[in-house]
């Protein structure tokens, strides 16, 4: 292999604020916060901020739930195949950890930082295990025409390792961006009003009752007679206890200090919150703005979880399957959301249209097959009649025996 290599790098890491396209990391903006309480301090990594890994954990739990299921391409269409290649795939794909946490890695890292390599351990033609990798301590070179991957002191071609790719770059197409440039300002925006927002909790510039006195502007000005002239009007020994004023000398008005509300602080915050959501494709009352929608959810699931799965499911089926009839799939079925009588409905249209039989029926309910006569017949009308003898129903035969 070759070793030699070229100034275009790529890390896979990535900041707010922080560009990192070429291996020189160029600062785009960062908060420099010296006394003022107002400025967040320094910088926050993208996969740091609770908003965005909010939204990165809600699709990659989504994505991680989905069945992967080994498809083969038959005469009539395609079929499952359950061996145990499929098992291995769909269920300890990983030796430390179950499927659902594995691609829940995978998902998580494509996310949040464009990227997420895993590396196969193969015996022959045998899948041992797949090791997630390290998605910050992986570097992306280009060699010629195609591209190798640093991870540590270790170089390899892409060929050996499964690489997911999301978002490719535009001169990189190797390697993904993921949704960093369209969230990356508001992100910005987002911790600065954060931090606008617990600096004014916490500041002291909020006075809930403003005393107008008879006094000289230079008694005023000193803080021990201040005190004094207050504690004469006001001063009492007892909680509760009524004060006794001057009348004409003294003129007391509360105040309503400036709000959050005042400074539209909250309704920032929430437009925020709505547009990284919608830049990840997330439906605003899934991170808490706004009520739940069936329409937008099961669009959300066939665009981007599925798009996402596509991603996945090419990549291992291009590394590791070697059958050209073969491939993975994800079953998205489980995560679309319909109501009991919508379902019951389906069933039973495909049922009495003979493309389902009964048991595959109960399925849908997760109730178990029975083993009854005519179960598992597929059977067409009212009265259920075999796929197979559609063609012998008595007012079918009368009327060809009239014609005659």
């Amino acid at each position: 292999m070759s070793k030699k290599r070229n100034n275009n790098r790529t890390r896979a890491d990535t900041n707010i604020g922080t560009g990192d396209t070429t291996g020189t990391q160029t600062t785009l903006a960062y908060f420099l916060s010296g006394n003022d309480e107002l400025l967040p301090t320094g910088y926050t990594r993208l996969s740091k901020n609770e908003e965005v890994v909010k939204c990165a954990n809600i699709i990659a739990d989504l994505v991680s739930s989905m069945t992967i299921m080994l498809m083969a391409n038959g005469e009539n269409g395609d079929y499952r195949v359950k061996n145990e290649l499929s098992k291995k795939i769909d269920v300890y794909p990983c030796s430390y950890m179950n499927r659902k946490n594995f691609i829940f890695k995978i998902v998580k890292d494509m996310v949040l930082h464009g990227n997420s390599v895993v590396y196969p351990e193969v015996s022959g033609t045998f899948i041992n295990n797949l090791k997630p990798i390290d998605i910050n301590k992986c570097s992306f070179y280009e060699s010629g025409l195609e591209y190798e991957i640093r991870y540590g002191s270790t170089i390899f071609n892409q060929g050996e390792l499964l690489h997911f790719v999301l978002v490719p770059k535009e001169d990189e197409p190797w390697v993904g961006e993921g949704y960093k440039s369209t969230i990356i300002e508001t992100v910005n925006t987002l911790i600065q009003a954060n931090a606008t927002k617990k600096g004014f909790l916490r500041s002291k510039w909020k006075p809930s009752i403003i005393i107008s006195i008879n006094s000289d502007i230079e008694e005023l000005q000193d803080k021990d007679k201040r005190e004094k002239i207050l504690g004469s009007y006001v001063g009492s020994s007892e909680a509760g206890e009524p004060w006794l004023i001057p009348t004409g000398e003294i003129d007391v008005k509360t105040i309503q200090p400036l709000s959050l509300n005042d400074l539209a602080i909250q309704d920032s915050i929430t437009l925020d919150k709505r547009t990284i959501a919608s830049a990840f494709g997330i439906p605003p009352f899934m991170v808490g703005i706004g009520d739940f929608n069936k329409d937008a959810y099961n669009n959300f699931i066939s665009t981007t979880i599925m798009s996402i799965a596509i991603i996945i499911q090419q990549e291992l089926t291009r590394k590791l399957l070697y059958s050209p009839d073969m491939y993975f799939k994800f079953n998205p079925k489980s995560l679309m959301q319909y109501n009991l009588s919508e379902k019951v409905g389906f069933v039973k249209e495909m049922v009495s249209g003979g493309m389902m039989n009964r048991n595959e029926g109960r399925s849908e309910f997760d109730y178990s097959p029975v083993d009854n006569v005519g179960m598992n017949d597929f059977v067409v009308l009212e009265n259920y009649i075999p796929v197979s003898k559609v063609g012998e129903q008595k007012k079918l035969t009368e009327g060809e025996i009239k014609n005659e």
